[in-house]
């Protein structure tokens, strides 16, 4: 669900531009991506079963902690996440 902002989905090969409220379900084994269109946005990801979680927390920062001068996700720290937690980055992003 997009709290706040604006972005685009891609699932399979169809894709979708989300406002504030709009809603996604992406089914598991089926190619996902998401760009945020906006400056900011607010997501709520609920998964099922859980565990993905894990990935994020791994190539991620901790929020409790003032975002580092440069911060930034690599896409090598993002691989090695995925690998980590059972998923496939098939990249490059769109």
């Amino acid at each position: 669900m997009l709290i706040k902002g604006t972005a685009l989905v891609w699932v399979g090969e169809e894709e979708m531009e989300l406002a504030e409220g709009g809603i996604v379900f992406l089914p598991k084994n089926i190619p996902h991506a998401y760009r945020i269109t906006s400056a900011k946005a607010d997501l709520l990801m609920i998964n099922t079963p859980a565990g993905i979680e894990g990935m994020f927390r791994h190539a991620g920062r901790d929020r409790a902690e003032p975002r580092p001068d440069g911060f930034e996700i690599s896409p090598d720290r993002m691989a090695e996440a995925a690998e980590m937690f059972g998923n496939v980055i098939l990249g490059p992003p769109r």
